[in-house]
């Protein structure tokens, strides 16, 4: 199956002008025959705290990628904002298919307290999954890569965790080294989607990576904008557990017994 990660500057609150680079990527990615494209976190606004500005972008958002989905006949990926029912906002990542559904939906887990995301916006409490063209997709969003329990609950129903990010420069060994350890420990391909430049004074230098089930980096966008293709299996990650059967190891039930 080959999917692309849509490495894009993100211009904060220029809605239009990010869906003309997003147009753009699309058509790329038609032409390189991409099943799946997955741009990174806030797709078309930028990773902020004006609610009101995003949640108005978001409404607009949905019915726009799935006309895209249809013209350009591929499964596209993105994040927007939407208004929850307690007066914040919901962070969401969704996936629409080519024939213009709403075929994946899921709300960000951890609200980035550092940077007051938690006052703005609320917490997820579902880990949905989806599957195309036989590989099993989980999602985690930016943040939610720090806390490895939700990606080991999700592992035995995935075999691709796809983590969009705006996630700045400063931190990029931390970025590297956690989407590699999460690919590792759960045997699975790790898709980290991240954007370029700068939003409000913090730097963005990418790094957006296909990571295989081994650990073994399959694409690194480093710093560059564009569209990057990668072809995955889930034949792959059934060989990767057979192999070095982990996973049969794990104490789920014990596990649990500790944390209550």
């Amino acid at each position: 199956m080959r999917i692309a990660l849509a490495q894009t500057e993100i211009f904060s609150k220029q809605y239009e002008k990010n869906k003309k680079t997003a147009l753009s990527i699309c058509n790329l990615a038609q032409a390189m025959e991409v099943r799946l494209l997955l741009f990174p976190e806030m797709s078309f606004t930028g990773f902020n705290m004006d609610t009101d500005y995003s949640i108005a972008a978001g409404l607009d958002t949905v019915p726009w990628m799935q006309k895209l989905a249809t013209t350009g006949q591929c499964y596209l990926g993105f994040g927007w904002v939407k208004a929850a029912e307690s007066g914040k906002a919901e962070n969401h990542y969704s996936i629409v298919a080519p024939d213009g559904s709403l075929f994946f939906d899921m709300v960000k887990l951890h609200p980035f307290s550092y940077a007051q995301e938690d006052q703005f916006f609320e917490k997820g409490n579902a880990l949905p999954t989806c599957e195309i063209d036989g590989i099993r997709f989980g999602c985690f969003i930016c943040y939610d890569l720090r806390f490895p329990e939700v990606f080991s609950a999700l592992a035995p129903k995935t075999d691709c965790m796809l983590v969009p990010a705006n996630w700045p420069e400063r931190r990029k060994l931390h970025w590297c080294s956690l989407l590699t350890a999460r690919a590792i420990e759960n045997q699975v391909y790790v898709a980290g989607i991240n954007c370029v430049g700068t939003q409000d004074g913090l730097h963005y230098s990418g790094d957006s990576r296909f990571i295989a089930p081994d650990g073994t980096i399959l694409q690194d966008c480093r710093s560059a904008s564009g569209c990057f293709v990668c072809d995955l299996s889930a034949k792959t990650v059934a060989e990767t557990r057979q192999a070095f059967p982990v996973q049969k190891d794990r104490r789920p039930d014990f596990y649990r017994s500790i944390l209550l």
